[in-house]
């Protein structure tokens, strides 16, 4: 197994460094992008989080290069960088994401450019601007503005509450609660609807529909399934 970490540190990464305030940063989808341009068969894996007494949470993420695998944890943190107690999904998918971020770099790849952390602060988020594409998003398609709300940043879902006009805050907080509880729904549709492919040993269906996933999506259903079921899908995929 070589090392492709000199290789990745030398990397340009110019056009994707972002810059909020005096902080530069490459978002984890960008680092994903980049790393699997050079190295095509890199791989990465989130792990079970672990949970302590007083309810804070790490997460933790591999990622894997040329046979050489880096593992990084991370608490989970609000927008302050304090550890948050009893974290809901969002929090801990942020988590997970900033995660990857940090994994890729242990190969070399965008080293140079984090100094700090790797997303910008709450305070450059235009709060008004994300309320207003919640709302918009919402109430064109409840399914859609799931998907892309479980995408966000926690600072961007945070700025979603801020940026809520004065008498709407507690309805905004109702439409969250409920895009929340639509979410759950669907991972245990899929959940169902995947024990059932996987009951069949019907690989092309068990592959239509985690290709309709992404990764923490999949993560997500993954837990729904029993253990009977788990074991039978990881011999079919194999």
């Amino acid at each position: 197994m070589e090392s492709k970490f000199k290789e990745l540190s030398v990397v340009d990464c110019g056009e994707f460094i972002e810059k909020k305030g005096s902080l530069s940063y490459i978002s984890w989808a960008s680092a994903w992008q980049l790393l699997k341009e050079h190295c095509p068969d890199a791989t990465y894996e989130q792990h079970d989080p672990i949970t302590f007494p007083n309810g804070e949470m790490m997460v933790f993420c591999s990622v894997t290069v040329g046979g050489i695998a880096h593992k990084m944890q991370l608490p989970v943190l609000d927008y302050k960088n304090s550890p948050i107690q009893n974290p809901n999904v969002f929090q801990i998918n942020t988590s997970m994401q900033r995660c990857l971020a940090k994994a890729i770099g242990m190969h070399g790849l965008g080293l140079y450019v984090y100094r700090g952390e790797d997303l910008p602060p709450a305070d450059e988020v235009d709060n008004t601007a994300m309320y207003e594409e919640f709302n918009r998003r919402y109430f064109e398609n409840k399914h859609n503005c799931a998907v892309w709300y479980s995408q966000l940043t926690e600072e961007e879902m945070s700025a979603v509450k801020e940026g809520s006009p004065k008498g709407k805050k507690t309805a905004t907080q109702t439409l969250l609660r409920d895009l929340v509880t639509l979410m759950h729904s669907n991972f245990d549709d899929y959940a169902q609807h995947l024990s059932e492919a996987i009951q069949r040993s019907d690989v092309v269906a068990i592959k239509q529909l985690q290709e309709e996933l992404n990764e923490y999506e999949r993560n997500r259903v993954g837990q729904r399934l029993t253990d009977e079921y788990k074991q039978q899908l990881r011999k079919l995929m194999q």
